[in-house]
């Protein structure tokens, strides 16, 4: 297949209008507002540029290639950034990140292209029909509607269903896409887009490439707010370097690798392939965790010589995927296994603590595994709500008043903040999540990658036991005792420090001798500056910092943000006066008031002299200052706002006092550099940042070195699953 690297849009995938909102029964007719066109505008082959810029295409990137006749949309003359996803039709994390990218395309229309590639998974038996038919519909010019109404309706996706879509959404000869579909005209285009996506390790959905570059998983629309800006930057580079538009996602293809070495399975480990390294904030493969059975429910003997902890959602799907093979390894090890069962309902979930609840109460009257099965079958057809529970417990000859009464009682309530807060102690954030003997298993691992640690941990209890003496019911416990009691989280702000210039900067507080130097990229429009401008006038109520404080502003106004730029100038002009902190609040407090005749009215709310001030806002000198302030962040690793610098050590987002104070008082006691003094073990990991220039930094900018490192508070999220 010939590669052609189409410039970047992200907005294809935009199209998908997915439907977390999928009406049961009626279809609406999809919106002619809005809706994805298919592609059009400036094409280039990565064939058709030479390697002379490859240079300048840094990080990990695969050649994602496409053809101009592929499900691909935006940036007509030629995009920055190039989305490829690889999604199924009845995959509900395909959806979100569907509508994730309809927001986003809106807001990058002709910046970000976005391919659709077919990735139908087996377990979908109506997911590869789904494919074809769009594809079919793509033939005749109506793929992007059809990809919309189809994710609409996720879960009524019979053949006569799809042709109901084709002729909603105006297919134009209807006999062709009935035989396209019963023929399967386009099923070896299904089946090689998926190889190309197994080529480059494609193995699960949602996957995409950005810019080439590999991500998994659903993505807020945020998230992907900031991986675009981040990709921007590269392109810049290449725009700078003589590239026209049309030809970035060209030259990033030509400088990309043509293979990707597969990811290795879990499995592996078993063959002693897989080195496995802990992430911040997630347990280590390779370590015990204590974590307690409590009086939770069990299925298995208490004397098991494996105990599998299971943290669990009765609506995550991946929770129910992983049933076959939990059932497995109780079939291969018997009575050597017990498997324990704590809630882990996550918030994105409007059933999950409800049906957590149910299953508890049932536990209450001894059939917690009966209501476990029951309420995992009834989320397979979506069929869990307060009418079901009630159903479910008759069915299996509960007391339905106590059942009732027990499941909106609070100490049901209180068993599941139990089970959620010790999860967050050991990084269990998302679910499926499993501890083996306190060895951590993350997602529906297959079954080799559970017998690969059962038989390892079944073959140390067993050394333990004879090395002991200690009595079967009293393993897990004795065990416990010299395992990891805890998953410390990761640090509110990082272990490397930039030397930033803050000379050119609007600066407030202690600026002569602070012993904290807190830089603030932040844009005016975003909502979550607002919060992180909160954050700084928290500092400066607190006695603890307000006069050890340094802060300085600079300016990144985001480009999805269309009238950031102009508030940032009205900033800007008011700082030539002595008012940019008093013009920063005002902006901040109204996002509303962002035309000429508004910062007019500010200026004279300030008493600016007004005539000045909008010669200033106009000014060019006043546009440069943004761009070189952001020239500034950029260097340092901004891609999104606010991102802070606390005497250079970067936090990013807003975050509440409580949170940053970890990091603030780290910094009075020392810094990093303490802890690692203190405990050479501990390897913090500071560095100058790579690239940075050996600029002198400015008078206030050095953080006095520490002596003594608090350890940092818990941040408490609930990941995705999976």
């Amino acid at each position: 297949m010939k590669r052609f690297a189409l410039q970047t849009l992200i907005a294809a995938g935009l199209l998908f209008g997915l439907g977390a909102t999928a009406t049961t029964g009626c279809v609406a007719p999809p919106p002619k507002a809005g809706a994805a066109q298919a592609g059009t505008g400036t094409f280039v082959t990565m064939d058709e540029v030479d390697a002379s810029m490859n240079d300048k295409v840094t990080g990990e990137r695969y050649q994602i290639t496409y053809e101009k006749d592929d499900l691909w949309h935006g940036a007509p003359d030629g995009a920055l950034v190039t989305i490829v996803e690889y999604s199924d039709f009845q995959c509900p994390y395909c959806s979100r990140l569907a509508n994730s990218l309809k927001q986003i395309s809106e807001e990058y229309p002709d910046d970000v292209r976005v391919v659709f590639k077919q990735f139908p998974l087996p377990m979908h038996d109506r997911a590869k029909p789904a494919s074809e038919a769009v594809l079919a519909a793509h033939a005749q010019g109506k793929g992007w509607e059809l990809h919309d109404l189809i994710f609409e309706n996720a879960r009524q996706l019979s053949d006569e269903d799809l042709i109901r879509y084709a002729e909603q959404v105006g297919v134009p000869d209807m006999a062709k896409f009935k035989a396209d579909l019963t023929g399967h005209t386009f099923a070896a285009k299904v089946d090689a887009e998926m190889e190309q996506g197994r080529k480059f390790g494609v193995g699960s959905t949602p996957s995409f490439f950005i810019n080439g570059r590999p991500e998994r998983g659903t993505k807020s629309p945020e998230q992907l707010k900031e991986m675009i800006e981040a990709e921007k930057v590269m392109a810049q580079a290449l725009l700078d370097a003589g590239s026209k538009k049309s030809e970035i996602y060209a030259r990033i293809m030509k400088a990309a690798k043509a293979e990707r070495a597969a990811p290795e399975r879990p499995a592996a480990a078993a063959k002693g392939k897989q080195q496995q390294q802990a992430r911040p904030g997630k347990p280590d493969p390779s370590k015990n965790y204590a974590v307690p059975v409590d009086d939770r429910p069990q299925k298995g003997e208490a004397g098991a010589l494996v105990t599998i902890v299971e943290y669990s959602d009765f609506e995550c799907p991946y929770c129910r995927k992983v049933l076959p093979t939990l059932k497995q390894i109780e079939e291969k090890y018997g009575a050597d296994v017990r498997v324990v069962f704590r809630q882990q309902p996550l918030p994105m979930h409007k059933e999950a603590v409800p049906s957590a609840s149910a299953a508890l109460a049932a536990h209450q009257q001894g059939k917690f595994w009966e209501m476990h099965d029951a309420l995992f079958a009834k989320a397979e057809t979506r069929g869990l709500n307060d009418a079901a529970y009630v159903e479910i417990a008759k069915q299996l000859g509960l007391d339905v008043d106590k059942f009732n009464a027990d499941r909106k009682s609070p100490a049901i309530a209180e068993l599941i903040a139990g089970d959620q807060k010790v999860a967050m102690q050991f990084g269990a954030g998302g679910t499926p999540a499993f501890f083996v003997n306190g060895r951590p298993l993350s997602g529906a691992q297959p079954f080799e990658a559970f017998d690969a640690v059962v038989s390892e941990e079944l073959a140390k209890a067993k050394a333990y036991m004879e090395a002991n003496e200690v009595e079967p019911e009293n393993l897990y416990e004795e065990m416990s005792k010299g395992w990891e009691t805890e998953v410390k989280p990761p640090p509110v702000a990082d272990h490397t420090r930039r030397d930033i210039d803050v000379s050119t900067l609007a600066g407030k507080g202690n600026l002569e001798n602070p012993k904290l130097t807190l830089v603030e990229c932040s844009d005016f429009d975003c909502p979550y500056c607002t919060r992180g401008a909160e954050l700084v006038d928290a500092v400066f109520a607190d006695p603890r910092y307000k006069d050890v404080t340094a802060f300085y502003f600079a300016n990144f106004p985001l480009p999805m943000h269309k009238t950031a730029e102009a508030a940032h100038r009205a900033a800007i002009a008011a700082g030539n006066q002595g008012k940019f902190f008093e013009m920063h609040d005002l902006l901040f407090a109204d996002r509303t008031k962002r035309t000429e005749a508004d910062f007019k009215a500010m200026a004279a709310q300030l008493s600016l002299d007004v005539d000045k001030f909008m010669t200033d806002w106009n000014s060019e000198a006043t546009k440069q200052k943004i761009v070189d302030d952001k020239a500034l962040c950029s260097k340092h690793g901004v891609s999104g706002t606010p991102n802070f610098f606390i005497n250079g050590r970067s936090m990013r987002g807003a975050v509440p006092l409580q949170m940053a104070a970890t990091a603030f008082d780290e910094e009075l006691a020392g810094g990093f550099e303490a802890l690692a003094k203190a405990d050479p073990a501990a390897k913090p990991g500071d560095k100058a940042a790579e690239g940075d220039d050996k600029k002198p930094a400015a008078k206030n900018e050095k953080a006095e070195k520490p002596a003594k490192a608090e350890k940092p508070a818990k941040a408490e999220k609930a990941e995705k699953e999976g």
